[in-house]
């Protein structure tokens, strides 16, 4: 009888288990959902290739080209070409890429064979960034502890030279990563690193620091048509940044030099700007400083020799002072080329022509 009174509680607990789900049967449905949307991401990204090939198929035979031999530097130059654009701004350029470059990617988690998470950095929702804290910490303990072991006699390495090299920005570094990160986030990274590069004996993990490092694009200058970008100097009475620029237009010959954190002064061959009647010549001397948004705040001093001219003495200053802005301020070395103020003037003063009072003019009979 006892017995009788049991069996249907039993089965009124078995059944009140079997309608609660469990945390096992949630899991399992998120890990399906995971499985499910993963499937759909490898899909997607399948169509993109296949229609990222057939573009490049196609753009191939417009431009003549074998597509199996087209890289992606031909694309690009195959893009610009079709679709020229004036737009300083590169994200709002046309652009033809590989899915994989342009669209953000998924990032995938792994597991064992019983399911549990591989990396002991999964529950921290941010795997990748803790796990680069983490190597930084590791390499930082490696350099003190160089740094202990080399005072026994071992050969002595100085620190990171960060010259020709900067840090990946916030953007660039969660790409790298894989993961969305914040601004407080990159932050405390950077403070890592920076740590990290001042140690005596940072030079020892210099692969590793590089990972996270770009270089800066050098030799642009070289790719002008004319005089190069001239190298940035440190004035050492005022402590100013400076750049000198020497550029000719015709027969005139301009020595430009252009410091910063100015107030505006400007003086050609110690002349000052409103001496100058012709508004064309104060116009084209301004014209540099208008382009890239620093009207007042340099310091322009210019020296010429030669024919000189109305017009050929501003154009060569001109020259010389975008020339210097670009050095000073690379972020403006982009719309200055737009603007044609890097590209030297190459015509020359044309002959005169014999029986005739110039080299165009003519008799009026």
């Amino acid at each position: 009888m006892l017995t009788r009174g049991l069996v249907p509680g039993l089965r009124t607990l078995s059944s009140l288990s079997v309608e609660t789900p469990s945390s096992s049967g949630r899991a399992a449905r998120a890990l399906e959902l995971y499985m499910r949307g993963v499937s759909e991401h490898d899909k997607m990204m399948g169509r993109e290739r296949a229609n990222f090939e057939r573009g490049k198929r196609h753009l191939a035979n417009m431009m003549g080209m074998e597509a199996a031999t087209m890289t992606q530097r031909d694309i690009d130059t195959a893009i610009a070409y079709l679709f020229p654009s004036g737009l300083s701004d590169k994200k709002a350029l046309p652009i033809m890429a590989p899915p994989d470059e342009v669209l953000p990617r998924l990032h995938k988690l792994s597991f064992d064979e019983e399911g549990r998470p591989v990396g002991s950095r999964f529950y921290t929702l941010k795997s990748g960034f803790y796990q680069l804290l983490s190597e930084v910490a590791v390499r930082t303990e490696k350099v003190d502890r160089y740094g202990g072991e080399r005072k026994g006699g071992k050969e002595e390495k100085g620190t990171f030279q960060t010259g020709g090299s900067v840090w990946l920005n916030e953007e660039k570094m969660a790409k790298r990563l894989g993961e969305k990160i914040s601004t407080h986030m990159y932050t405390q990274l950077m403070m890592a690193l920076e740590h990290l590069v001042a140690m005596p004996g940072s030079a020892t993990q210099n692969e590793f620091i590089m990972n996270w490092r770009e270089p800066i694009a050098a030799g642009s200058g070289n790719k002008l048509f004319g005089p190069p970008i001239p190298s940035v100097q440190i004035d050492p009475l005022t402590n100013r940044r400076i750049a000198t620029a020497t550029t000719n237009v015709k027969g005139t010959y301009a020595e430009v030099r252009v410091a910063d954190a100015g107030k505006g002064e400007y003086t050609v061959d110690g002349a000052e700007l409103h001496t100058f009647q012709s508004l064309q010549a104060r116009e084209t001397l301004l014209c540099p400083l208008i382009v890239s948004s620093l009207l007042g705040r340099l310091s322009i001093t210019a020296t010429t020799k030669g024919e000189g001219g109305e017009s050929a003495v501003p154009r060569a200053v001109r020259h010389g002072v975008a020339l210097s802005v670009a050095a000073l301020f690379p972020d403006k070395k982009e719309v200055l080329t737009l603007s044609g103020l890097l590209t030297r003037d190459p015509r020359k003063r044309e002959r005169s022509k014999v029986n005739q009072p110039g080299a165009r003019a003519k008799w009026i009979w």
